[in-house]
C-alpha cells in the first residue's frame, strides 16, 4: 500500500464522503417528520398524514422524527455499503498498526534522516534494533526520494 496519512485516507474514504453518514442515508431513505409554524393557530402543528403510514426513526441526537419510505432492496445497498466501509477501516487499521508501521508510524516524507544510537544496546536490544531498522528499510524507506543513515 502506498504510504498515505491517515487525514488524506480519510477524505478519501470517509463515511461522510461516500454519503454514508446517518444524516446522509435518512434523506436518501426518507422525509424528516417536520413541525411547522402555524400564525393562524399561534403554535407548532406535526403533520398528521404519515402517521402510522410509514415507520419511524427517531434520532437520539436531536430528537427529529424520520418517516421511512425506502424499499428492503435501498436498505439492504446501504447495508452492504456498510459493511464494506467497515472492512475498509478494519484493514487499514491492521495496516497502521503492523510491521514497521507499529514501532515508526506511517512515514510520508520524501526526504528522511534516521539516527541510530547503539551505544548503550546490549547485544539482544542491538538485535532488535536491528531488525526493526531492517523492517522500516524494506517496508517503508524503499518508496521514498532519498534517506540517510546516521549511526
Amino acid at each position: 500500500q502506498s504510504l498515505v496519512s491517515s487525514s488524506k485516507w480519510l477524505q478519501r474514504y470517509s463515511l461522510k464522503r461516500n454519503k454514508l453518514c446517518l444524516s446522509q442515508i435518512l434523506s436518501q431513505i426518507g422525509f424528516q417528520h417536520r413541525k411547522d409554524y402555524v400564525t393562524t393557530l399561534g403554535k407548532p402543528v406535526a403533520s398528521r398524514y404519515a402517521d402510522g403510514l410509514f415507520p419511524q426513526y427517531k434520532r437520539a441526537q436531536d430528537g427529529s422524527v424520520y418517516n421511512l419510505t425506502a424499499k428492503k432492496e435501498l436498505i439492504l445497498h446501504f447495508l452492504d455499503c456498510l459493511i464494506g466501509a467497515i472492512e475498509l477501516y478494519k484493514q487499514r487499521m491492521e495496516w497502521l498498526t503492523s510491521e514497521s508501521r507499529q514501532i515508526f508510524g506511517v512515514i510520508q516524507e520524501q526526504c528522511i534522516v534516521i539516527v541510530l544510537d547503539f551505544g548503550t544496546a546490549a547485544p539482544t536490544e542491538f538485535d532488535l534494533c536491528r531488525d526493526a531498522l531492517s523492517m522500516v528499510l524494506v517496508e517503508q524507506v524503499i518508496q521514498i526520494s532519498r534517506f540517510n543513515l546516521i549511526r
